[in-house]
């Protein structure tokens, strides 16, 4: 009972003031993750912080770390509550480990500011995004509130990105966040309060100029033509053995809907095929069948297995097959939703599976409770070849890890394909904050992009993040268009994530000095006591 009480009170601190601070966290963590919504929220990523950070400096000790881990509790919660949708257990699981990362990073950034608040303050963009960089790293990554994608509806603010990544658009949103906080500081004089807000205002005047300038005016027209399958099929319409005939039949319509003299490659959603490609004949034939009528090249989502050191493993896949129906290519997706569709580090922690689990959780099979994945991962990025044109076959999550969707575009694609199925996501913020992910990686690799959404947002976006041609969300329906070729590389396609791994390496270095001096005064009173 002493542990829980513990737990509790770290929770609701018995504080009067400190509840109503965590109470006011909570509604700040709430306002940035409203910034994440569609079309005019983004505005509120360049304020929400200010009062969050006023608040952590005034706090010390375990009240600060527990109102950093509150905030970024709830943060995470707010903004990524839909993948309960998915799976309950994975959201929490998701939400508890990366509020940690959050309370870590803002510990760090409020005992600085207690040594010398220059050094906090300065310090702070450097540690968002470190975290956010770290957060794309290792098999537990899970990059997917990053500032920048608040701004996804705003195109002329998002042209940096082709320059600085969207990690370096973070940096500026804290940068602004803490120039605003010196507005309010008192023991500031009035002219340093007066510049810090002009300052702060001028850089958004000036990212709002960059996009203005470097935008065309008249948009370029595409010139590979490519369609868009969206069958909006149902989840348990999609993996009942009754309906698998009917959904081959659905989106061999859909194919056959469109001008296929137009089309150089059709694409088909995440999982679109219900079935394990490389073992099921009958899956290969009706895929290769509706190919081979269209007579052009068709890109397909679907399941894979393999036997790996004596156990049998399930990768999310996806498929290339040519204009005469012949299955070419295989690509296995290699980044997986931590806690969703995978076991981080399966291979070590075997006792995390689903089917270990099951065997003593049994509520899992007797309520149905979505549970996470055993989907393994791939290997590496590859492109694909249409024998006209060279693209970048992405698997939904993937879209969020700045580098790697790079590395397809220096392996040669000359334009980038997300397939994805978002239908678990409803009609959940998640839907849209997926959407803008991938909008935010083909500005930034100055790529043209198509997407292709089980049940939406499906379209062709072009390189600087004008959606050409879509499809309503829900909708049944084929969309084709043409995507521009790459021709040349962007800035950060050319030098990469430059503001994630400098702002890691300041963050890895402040950690270790904090480390260090943790160490240095424990072995301290440990002298002190021994000598007393």
């Amino acid at each position: 009972m002493g542990i829980f009480k513990r737990i509790w009170r770290v929770i609701l601190p018995e504080d009067v003031n400190l509840r109503w601070r965590r109470l006011e966290l909570a509604g700040w963590a709430f306002v940035l993750s409203t910034a994440f919504y569609p079309e005019v929220w983004g505005f509120l990523a360049w304020f929400a912080l200010v009062r969050p950070i006023m608040i952590l400096t005034r706090l010390d000790g375990r009240a600060l770390f527990g109102a950093a881990y509150f905030f970024g509790f709830f943060f995470n919660l707010f903004t990524i509550y839909w993948v309960a949708l998915v799976t309950p257990p994975g959201m929490v699981t998701a939400v508890a480990i990366v509020g940690l990362y959050y309370a870590i990073m803002l510990y760090m950034f409020a005992k600085l500011h207690h040594w010398k608040p220059w050094a906090g303050y300065l310090a702070l963009p450097f540690l968002w995004t470190g975290l956010e960089h770290f957060r794309t790293l290792s098999e537990f990554a899970f990059p997917w509130s990053d500032l920048a994608y608040t701004q996804g509806y705003y195109l002329w603010i998002l042209q940096i990105v082709s320059v600085i990544g969207a990690h370096g658009l973070t940096w500026l949103i804290v940068a602004v966040n803490v120039l605003l906080v010196q507005v309010f500081r008192k023991q500031l004089t009035y002219e340093r309060r007066i510049v810090s807000g002009m300052v702060s205002v001028a850089v958004v005047v000036l990212l709002l100029g960059f996009g203005w300038i470097i935008m065309p005016r008249y948009p370029v027209e595409g010139k590979f033509g490519v369609a868009l399958l969206q069958a909006s099929v149902p989840l348990d319409v999609k993996w009942s053995k009754e309906s698998v005939v009917e959904n081959f039949e659905l989106h061999r319509k859909l194919a056959e809907s469109v001008d296929t003299t137009e089309v150089g490659l059709f694409v088909w959603p995440e999982t679109a095929a219900p079935c394990y490609m490389t073992h099921d004949r009958n899956c290969q034939e009706m895929v290769g069948e509706i190919a081979a009528a269209t007579g052009r090249p068709h890109f397909v989502g679907s399941l894979a297995y393999e036997l790996i050191r004596g156990k049998f493993r399930h990768f999310n896949s996806s498929f290339h097959f040519d204009s005469s129906g012949q299955l070419l290519y295989r690509y296995d997706k290699a980044r997986l939703v931590p806690f969703s569709e995978h076991v981080p580090y399966q291979d070590y922690l075997p006792f995390l599976e689903k089917q270990f689990l099951r065997k003593y959780l049994t509520f899992i099979d007797t309520y149905g409770v979505q549970w996470w994945s055993d989907f393994y991962p791939g290997d590496s990025s590859q492109v694909f070849s249409t024998g006209e044109v060279i693209y970048g076959p992405l698997i939904c999550f993937e879209v969020a890890f700045p580098e790697y969707v790079r590395e397809f575009v220096l392996k040669g694609a000359q334009f980038l394909v997300e397939i994805t199925n978002d239908t678990w996501f409803e009609r959940s913020v998640g839907v849209h904050m997926h959407s803008r992910i991938f909008v935010t990686r083909m500005i930034e690799n100055r790529s043209w992009g198509a997407r292709s959404a089980n049940s939406g947002l499906t379209y062709i976006v072009d390189d600087y993040g004008r959606i050409r041609e879509s499809i309503d969300l829900y909708a049944v329906a084929a969309v084709q268009g043409k995507v521009g070729l790459l021709d040349s590389y962007s800035i950060f396609t050319r030098v990469g994530d430059v503001a994630g791994r400098v702002s890691l390496l300041l963050t890895g270095l402040l950690l270790g000095i904090f480390i260090a001096v943790w160490f240095k005064r424990r072995i301290s009173r440990r002298l002190q006591r021994a000598s007393s």
